[in-house]
């Protein structure tokens, strides 16, 4: 038994990163090969109206919110309720909130600190507060493939396993990402 699987066992959730089960258990929906790269992600007070698809990624720090307490402030006015389904194959980078009430179609990536406020259509990257068009996923994708022609990758390690490499391999990687981007 891992030590994470024993701490739940012993104290439960409640001090431990949640994972897709935990959520489903709460009544999310949440497809294959979803991975949240911080814990907290999903609304607590509301799971049951959020649904991921599958192949999501959700880096950190991402937040997804079925509700709206600032309605509260107007008088006689409740707090404001709203279903968020992300689609499949959709990677939110990270510091970005999803907020209620909104859907997000297929083959989307939204940016590093993007507030998305209404509906993301399939095959779009959007970004920014609030989150705007930037492009179509097939010119995101046709030019990241581009771009490995010219820019290092670095496929020794998974992305997840850099922190452990030598001194000298990511002294190496800074020399090679000192005037541009690489790739993992």
């Amino acid at each position: 038994m891992s030590i994470k699987e024993l701490i739940k066992k012993v104290i439960g959730y409640s001090n431990v990163k949640m994972d897709s089960n935990y959520y489903r258990e709460l009544g999310a929906v949440i497809g294959d090969n979803v991975k949240f790269n911080s814990g907290y992600p999903i609304d607590m007070n509301f799971p049951w109206l959020i649904t991921i698809g599958n192949n999501v990624t959700l880096a950190s720090n991402v937040r997804l919110l079925a509700h709206d307490a600032s309605t509260a402030l107007v008088e006689d006015v409740h707090t404001k309720l709203g279903i968020v389904k992300i689609g499949d194959n959709v990677f939110i980078v990270a510091d970005s909130v999803v907020l209620c009430n909104v859907r997000i179609g297929d083959n989307v990536v939204i940016g590093a600190n993007s507030v998305v406020t209404h509906d993301i259509p399939s095959n779009s990257v959007y970004a920014g507060n609030p989150a705007k068009y930037i492009c179509s996923f097939d010119e995101f994708s046709k030019k990241h493939k581009n771009n490995q022609i010219s820019h290092p990758i670095f496929r020794k390690y998974r992305w997840y396993d850099w922190p452990n490499a030598s001194a000298e391999e990511k002294e190496q990687m800074r020399k090679e990402l000192e005037d541009k981007f690489g790739y993992l």
